[in-house]
Formats: structure tokens, C-alpha cells, sequence
């Protein structure tokens, strides 16, 4: 009798399968034309997750990719992801209409009304009505606070002066927090004296790995499945501590409303630069007089642009110093920039503008590290790329590690931290989307001068205060995949005082 039912459960299954297949012609028949690799039935290329953490998997997957040409495709189960590094195809797919939804496994991060991940139509409508929040008046408001607070983590490093090896990227963190909580909330958390800063960032690392392991562990990847694992009691029990923050404010705010009070602060200036024009109050007015947002919306878009400034501000900013320490010499012609835009402790909204090599070495760090090793799309249409057609709903991959190490796009020494490759002289040579660390296209992160500005602004103020060496070299770097790429080893440096700051002005 059993075997009897065995042979049913086979025969309806391989039924149903051929079924599916046959209904799908056509996509199959354009995905078997892409080059890939060999595919187990049914499970495609699921077997490359068994027994490799966040780590292996990165190895593993960066250097597959060196080994066949792109466009390329893999399955995942019934999912077909095509990886895409050329810029030209990158330039046709990012602008494309028909690829703006995110690839499924954003889902995994549970986002869905956040920017950052929302469906093409509720990303049209958002990004229309946040573009105003990253307008130059707007910028301008948060130099203060930017400044405040870079300055508050030059004085908390003298402490680690002379002393051992530090991990840098917990030190820009709770930088990279400070300024994001209260150019979006209003909040100040240095006025708190607990360690929440701390436990927060801890919570949100370990939360994002807990998501991004679904993407290669794709046995995972059902939600019926998930729910039964320890890893989605830990991430439903990390999450809730991660939204606490958004959550606890616009519970603050809507009780202080129904007291008739105007605000949890006092009412500012909108004229006034001076005065941070925060997140919460545009996200709120959103809400009120479009719709388009209830209130797990506004919770998603805060918690977006905390994770967004915050996460990728501590990569980009921990990263840079690391290859500052690296290169010593690159670290001194800096310095000497540095001083000579800004010689006095104030950095202005008209000086950052002029930090050129500063931004050089920025986008040169991020190209060898960038914040996001891959992005996913959608092609919800039939789309010609080079030679080939991509089939309506297959996941497109942009590997954006291996684009900015492509020696056919950054020579022979692609592997190595120069930031002449960033001079204007090197980016007219190369496609502008060759260089891919805030994504481009339509879908472009909305953030990207915000993100520059805070960068140059706290990386300013560290180098003219410390010189930074290490033990480490880029040969020595392991990369441990999240949402935002992690150097496993950490960002390991010491630092010294500098002796004098005069002789440079």
C-alpha cells in the first residue's frame, strides 16, 4: 500500500512538473540560451548553500563568477536569477521601466512599504514626495548636527590613542546612529546613558545576517518553512527591538497631539538652516495629506533611512580609514588637503564641495568594498541585453564586488586602492555605470549627496585629529555577506595623535 502511494505522489508531481514546464515554454527556452551552471532537477543551484556560512559562500560565489561570461543564469528551485556586470547591460536594465521591482528576496527583510523596497507603483509616489527632503535647504540643516556629532567621536577616540588594534566600524557606528536618529526623529541617544547604541547595532548586525542567510539557503526561503527554525524566533524577537525606536517616537508624538501640544520639541524655523528638517515630519505629513503611507508605513521609511544612513555610513567611513592606514601616503596628501579647505574646526555646508581628493579616496574605498555586494531586480517584461533576451520575471543580479574589481574595467591593478582611478581625467574613460556603489539608473538611492556629506564631514574632522596605521593588508581581507558587505576581519587600526596641524594650513 505504501509503495502504491509513493508511486501516486511521484506520478502527480512529475505530472504537475511537466505541466509547469510546458506552460513556460518560452521563458525556459530564453534562459537555456544563457550560459550557467550545471542545474541538479528541480533544486537548480540550490547545493551551493550546504554547509557555507556568510563567509565561504562569498568565496565561493566571487570566484565562480571570474570563471564564466555575463549575462549568466542560475536557479534557485523554480526561480531564475541571471547575473549582469557588463556596465553597457547594467546602463539598458537599470533604466528600464520594466525593472524596477525588486528581486523576491527583498521580502526577506520585511520592508515592503519602506523606499528601499516598495513596489514599483508605491516607489514612484514616495520617491516623488521625499525628493524634497534631500534638497539643498535641506542638506544644509544637517551640517550642524553632522558636525556636533563628528566632533563628540574625535573626543570619545582619545581614549584609544597609543593603544592596541581597534575595530573602527563599532566607533563610526554609533556615530553613523547618533546622526541618523535625530536628523529623522529628533532624537539625541547621547543623552542616553545606558549602552543602547551599542545593543542596537549589535541587534541590527546579527538581525540582517539572520535575513540575508535565506538568499543561500534557499530551503529557507518558504515562509511556512522559516517560521518553524530558531532563526525566525531570534529575527522576529531582534526586529521588534530594531523598529522599537521609530515606533517609540511616533507613539510620543501622537500622544503629545492628542494633549494639543504642537510637538514633542519646540517648533522651529523652517527658514532656519541651523535647525535639522527632520524624516518624521515629512513621512507624517505624507501620511496625512496623500494616504499613500498608514502607520507601518512611516515606521518602514524611518527604519529605511536609519538603516540606509547608518549601516552604509559606518561601511563606507570604517572602510576608508582602514585604507588610509593602509596607504600612508595617501592618508598624508589628505591631510594636507583637508587643512588647506578647512583650517578651522567648523566644516560648512560650501567647504564639503571642495574636499575633490577626499571623495576620491571615498569612492575608491567603497569600489574595493562596496556597502551593497549585489543588487536584485525583477524584469517584469521581455528585455534585450547584448545578445540576449531576458524572460519577463526572471531575478536579475547585479554583482557589484565583482563589476568594481573587473580588471577589463580598471586594469591590471584593480585589485589594489588607488584613488587616481576616481581623478576626472579616469572617469571620463570609463561608462559611468561601471562604478555602481549607490546603485544608478531610475532606482537610484535617493541619499546620495546626504550620504557624502556626512561622510567627508566626519572623515575630515578624523584625519586632521588622528594619523591611522594597521597590521592589516587588502590581502589579509575576508568578506562576510549581510545587507550591507562586512569585512569579517574587521576593521582593525591604531591610531596616533597628530602633533601638529599648523604647518599644513
Amino acid at each position: 500500500m505504501l509503495a502504491v502511494l509513493l508511486t501516486l505522489i511521484t506520478v502527480v508531481v512529475l505530472t504537475y512538473y511537466y505541466y509547469f514546464r510546458r506552460s513556460r515554454k518560452r521563458f525556459y527556452e530564453l534562459a537555456a540560451k544563457l550560459p550557467g551552471p550545471f542545474d541538479l532537477p528541480l533544486i537548480g543551484s540550490i547545493h551551493v548553500g550546504f554547509r557555507r556560512g556568510p563567509t565561504e559562500i562569498f568565496d565561493y560565489l566571487l570566484q565562480y563568477l571570474h570563471t564564466v561570461p555575463t549575462p549568466m543564469r542560475a536557479w534557485l528551485g523554480p526561480f531564475l536569477f541571471i547575473f549582469i556586470d557588463q556596465p553597457e547591460h547594467l546602463a539598458v536594465v537599470m533604466n528600464s521601466q520594466d525593472c524596477l521591482k525588486r528581486s523576491y528576496v527583498y521580502q526577506f527583510f520585511r520592508n515592503e512599504k519602506g523606499l528601499f523596497n516598495a513596489p514599483p507603483e508605491l516607489w514612484r509616489k514616495l520617491r516623488k514626495q521625499l525628493t524634497p527632503s534631500f534638497a539643498v535647504t535641506s542638506l544644509r540643516s544637517f551640517v550642524p548636527t553632522f558636525n556636533k556629532k563628528a566632533d563628540l567621536l574625535v573626543k570619545n577616540m582619545e581614549c584609544l590613542v597609543g593603544q592596541d588594534s581597534f575595530d573602527m566600524f563599532n566607533k563610526v557606528g554609533e556615530y553613523a546612529l547618533g546622526t541618523s536618529a535625530i536628523n529623522s526623529l529628533g532624537l539625541d541617544l547621547d543623552n542616553d546613558t545606558s549602552d543602547f547604541k551599542k545593543r542596537y547595532l549589535e541587534n541590527a548586525e546579527k538581525m540582517f545576517t539572520l535575513m540575508w542567510s535565506r538568499i543561500y539557503k534557499a530551503w529557507l526561503q518558504p515562509e511556512f518553512i522559516y517560521k518553524l527554525t530558531s532563526s525566525y524566533r531570534e529575527e522576529m524577537e531582534r526586529l521588534d527591538m530594531f523598529r522599537g525606536l521609530s515606533k517609540k517616537v511616533l507613539s510620543m508624538r501622537k500622544e503629545a497631539r492628542q494633549k494639543d501640544l504642537k510637538s514633542v520639541r519646540p517648533e522651529r524655523d523652517e527658514n532656519n538652516a541651523r535647525r535639522p528638517q527632520l524624516f518624521i515630519d515629512k513621512l507624517e505629513q505624507i501620511a496625512n495629506e496623500t494616504g499613500i503611507l498608514d502607520e507601518e508605513g512611516v515606521i518602514q521609511n524611518l527604519d529605511t533611512f536609519i538603516f540606509a544612513s547608518n549601516d552604509t555610513t559606518s561601511s563606507a567611513v570604517a572602510t576608508t580609514v582602514l585604507m588610509l592606514a593602509m596607504h600612508p601616503d595617501v592618508q598624508e596628501r589628505l591631510y594636507r588637503e583637508i587643512m588647506n579647505v578647512v583650517p578651522g574646526s567648523y566644516i560648512d555646508y560650501d567647504d564639503v564641495s571642495k574636499l575633490d581628493y577626499l571623495e576620491m579616496v571615498i569612492k575608491e574605498a567603497m569600489r574595493l568594498v562596496p556597502a551593497g555586494a549585489a543588487i536584485g531586480r525583477v524584469c517584469e517584461k521581455e528585455i534585450q541585453v547584448g545578445e540576449y533576451i531576458i524572460p519577463a520575471n526572471a531575478q536579475i543580479v547585479f554583482p557589484i564586488f565583482k563589476l568594481h574589481r573587473d580588471k577589463r574595467i580598471w586594469g591590471e591593478r584593480s585589485e589594489e586602492f588607488d584613488p587616481e582611478n576616481f581623478s576626472p581625467e579616469n572617469c571620463a574613460k570609463r561608462h559611468p555605470y561601471a562604478y555602481q556603489s549607490f546603485s544608478g539608473g531610475i532606482r537610484n538611492c535617493i541619499g546620495i549627496k546626504y550620504a557624502y556629506i556626512t561622510m567627508k564631514i566626519v572623515l575630515a574632522k578624523l584625519i586632521k585629529s588622528y594619523t591611522f596605521s594597521t597590521d592589516l593588508t587588502l590581502a589579509d581581507l575576508k568578506f562576510h555577506l549581510s545587507i550591507v558587505m562586512r569585512i569579517a576581519n574587521g576593521y582593525m587600526v591604531k591610531l596616533e595623535r597628530r602633533e601638529s596641524k599648523a604647518s599644513h594650513t
